[in-house]
C-alpha cells in the first residue's frame, strides 16, 4: 500500500494566514501608490495647460494684443462639454482620454474656466480660469482630495488671479471657498 503525501489543514492554514497577512500590508500601499499616480497625473497636465497657456500669451503679445487664450463653446454650466476643442488644446487627445471637460466660471462670473476631472477618480480636478472682460489674467491650478485631511487641497501652478477671486469656481468637492 501506498503512503499518499500531502499537506496538512494546519499547513494550509498557516499559509492562508500568512497570505493574508501579507495583503493585509499591501491593500493600503497599493491604494496610496494609486491616489500619488493620480495626483502626479493631474500635476503634469496642469502644468502643460500653463505651458501652452502662456505659450499662447507670448504669442499673442508678439502681434500686440497680449491676451490669454478664452474658451469657446462653453455653457458655463459644468456640464460635460467632450468636444470642446479646448479639452485636448495644449495636450495630445490620448492623454485627455482619461479626463471629462466641462466649463464652469466663478462667482465673479467674469472669470471663465475649463475644467478637467479624471474619469477614475471625480475628487482630482484641473482647472484653467481666465478674466473674460480682458483675457489679460488667467489661474492654473489642480484640487485633489488627500483621505487622511478634511476637505480638498488648491495647488497653484500659475497665474495671477487669486484663490479668493476664483470663489465658486470648481475645486475637487465642489467650489472653492466653501
Amino acid at each position: 500500500m501506498k503512503k499518499v503525501k500531502a499537506f496538512t489543514l494546519i499547513e494550509l492554514v498557516i499559509v492562508i494566514a500568512i497570505i493574508g497577512i501579507l495583503a493585509a500590508f499591501a491593500v493600503p500601499a497599493f491604494n496610496n501608490s494609486v491616489r500619488t499616480a493620480r495626483v502626479a497625473s493631474a500635476r503634469a497636465l496642469a502644468a502643460t495647460v500653463n505651458t501652452g497657456v502662456t505659450s499662447d500669451y507670448i504669442q499673442s503679445s508678439m502681434s500686440g494684443s497680449a491676451t490669454y487664450p478664452s474658451i469657446t463653446g462653453g455653457a458655463w454650466d459644468n456640464a460635460a462639454d467632450e468636444d470642446n476643442v479646448f479639452k485636448s488644446r495644449y495636450t495630445d487627445p490620448s492623454v485627455t482620454t482619461n479626463w471629462t471637460f466641462s466649463t464652469s466660471q466663478s462667482t465673479r462670473v467674469k472669470d471663465k474656466c475649463g475644467v478637467w476631472k479624471l474619469v477614475n477618480d471625480t475628487e482630482v480636478v484641473v482647472v484653467y480660469c481666465y478674466n473674460s472682460d480682458d483675457n489679460k489674467t488667467y489661474k492654473v491650478y489642480f484640487s485633489y482630495v488627500d483621505e487622511n485631511e478634511s476637505g480638498s487641497n488648491f495647488v497653484e501652478i500659475g497665474g495671477t488671479i487669486t484663490e479668493v477671486d476664483l470663489a465658486g469656481a470648481p475645486d475637487a468637492v465642489g467650489v472653492l471657498g466653501d
